[in-house]
């Protein structure tokens, strides 16, 4: 205003000293946003974002109230873990780490907020003994583990329509029936490669695939009874495991988890589940 005398009266000596005002100071301090994340080149296994989610007001159908998310830093691959308390967090960490060591991998560091379940003597007495870094996000900033943060709204959201219908007790089959096609599907961050293929080195297939929450028919073996197919009470949890073909079925009637190879999946399972 003075250089372009646009007021009258309004006189500055500009060769005084020009100290902070502690007043504006105060009254315009803002959170700085973060910069663009800088790229960095890892190998599988070497940083691993991990973040816990919970206290879920429901527990699940196995008495768990929280899950750890395990995002390895080059593959974007996600493992997830359940717990019924904070203070398993610790051994959960130890037990992945272990797990990547065994599998020829080369872990040197993990990423995490300063939760008390990840910043304990135990924890960084066993990492320090191992050679693993611990990196710290800064206090009050949880967008510094965004890669965990995102990661966990990515799979969370698609469990909760995954339930629609659904005994709200199953979250925990719907977050890990979330985070096995996470795993399958394309990620912008590794360019037209998905993590499963980074980190098995071949594709997927997804034929064995179904429809989370589905009605089926099971045949009974081993019980006392004649061999049959039993009533449609039943709703396959994962049509996937490790190493076998079986699926998680949960009965309606009984809320009994029993794994099964042999079953017939219902095609009117839309109708059938909002009668159950």
């Amino acid at each position: 205003m003075l250089d372009n005398n646009l007021v009258e009266g309004f006189s500055i000596d500009m060769r005084t000293q020009k100290p902070d005002c502690i007043a504006c100071t105060e009254s315009k301090q803002t959170v700085e946003p973060f910069g663009k994340p800088t790229e960095q080149k890892t190998e599988s296994g070497e940083l691993t974002h991990i973040d816990l989610w919970g206290k879920y007001s429901i527990t699940s159908i196995n008495g768990n109230n929280y899950y750890i998310l395990f995002v390895d830093d080059a593959e974007r691959f996600s493992t997830t873990e359940f717990l019924k308390g904070k203070g398993e967090a610790a051994q959960k960490v130890k037990d992945y780490l272990t797990h990547l060591k065994t599998q020829g991998k080369m872990p040197k560091a993990i990423h995490v907020d300063r939760g008390k379940e990840f910043v304990n003597d135990e924890l960084k007495t066993w990492c320090r003994e191992q050679g693993i870094e611990i990196h710290m996000t800064a206090p009050y900033s949880p967008s510094q583990n965004g890669v965990a943060k995102r990661m966990n709204r990515t799979i969370v959201e698609p469990a909760c329509a995954m339930l629609q219908g659904l005994p709200e007790f199953l979250w925990e089959y719907a977050v890990n029936h979330s985070s096995y096609l996470r795993n399958r599907t394309y990620t912008r961050t590794l360019k037209n490669k998905k993590p499963y293929e980074i980190r098995f080195k071949k594709k997927q297939k997804v034929t064995h695939l179904r429809e989370f929450g589905g009605i089926v028919w099971v045949v009974l073996q081993g019980q006392k009874v004649p061999r049959k197919m039993e009533n449609p009470s039943n709703i396959i949890m994962q049509k996937h495991a490790k190493f076998l073909p079986l699926a998680i079925i949960v009965s309606y009637l009984s809320q009994m988890m029993r794994p099964h190879q042999n079953l017939l999946l219902s095609h009117l399972m839309h109708l059938v589940r909002g009668s159950q």
